[in-house]
């Protein structure tokens, strides 16, 4: 079965961001118009909350026909790349972005980044940048209810995003609980 099929038919990676984790990149992004995200929906608060700040997103995801796994370029006009992809496909997610070579910013368990030997070597050979929230990011489905909420600390993995190699940040999710969006 390809990682395409078996991300299609797998629910144990489809997990969606809260708004809360999406602001933690927002300052980082600024330089940028037009963003891909591409294992989104319209629903993600990742292309919500970018339009919201008036950027430009393409957005795509598996179940609607665009893999991110066949494309042999971006889209045209995009400057970055941002989201939250299958966590059981970051070897070859990270290897893709690396072709694609734009600067990119994804949400990844910390847990064992450096562990796969062909992972190891293509941050070795590559600029990387981490983005370290205080805290743990919750994840939820379609339906808004946290489905997982991991006892692993998320973060972002990015290239040409931060000022420097390592940046730690406060995620401020009280904030976003008044707003109704799901964490508990």
């Amino acid at each position: 079965m390809s990682s395409s099929q078996q991300i299609k038919t797998s629910k144990n990676d489809e997990y969606y961001t809260p708004k809360y984790a999406v602001a933690i990149i927002l300052p980082y992004l600024e330089k940028f118009d037009h963003i891909w995200c591409p294992f989104d929906k319209e629903h993600s608060e990742f292309v919500k909350t970018l339009q919201e700040k008036g950027k430009k997103v393409t957005f795509g995801h598996i179940e609607t026909g665009q893999d991110f796994f066949d494309y042999e370029q971006a889209p045209e006009g995009v400057e970055c790349i941002v989201s939250n992809p299958p966590f059981s496909k970051r070897d070859k997610v990270f290897l893709k972005l690396y072709e694609l070579g734009l600067p990119f910013a994804m949400i990844m368990n910390n847990n064992g980044l450096f562990d796969s030997k062909a992972r190891y070597e293509l941050f070795k050979k590559n600029n990387f940048e981490l983005l370290i929230p205080k805290g743990r990011m919750r994840f939820f489905d379609e339906t808004m209810e946290v489905k997982n909420s991991p006892n692993f600390q998320s973060i972002y993995v990015c290239n040409e995003i931060l000022e420097k190699q390592i940046e730690f940040c406060d995620m401020e999710i009280k904030e976003f609980e008044d707003e109704g969006t799901a964490i508990d």
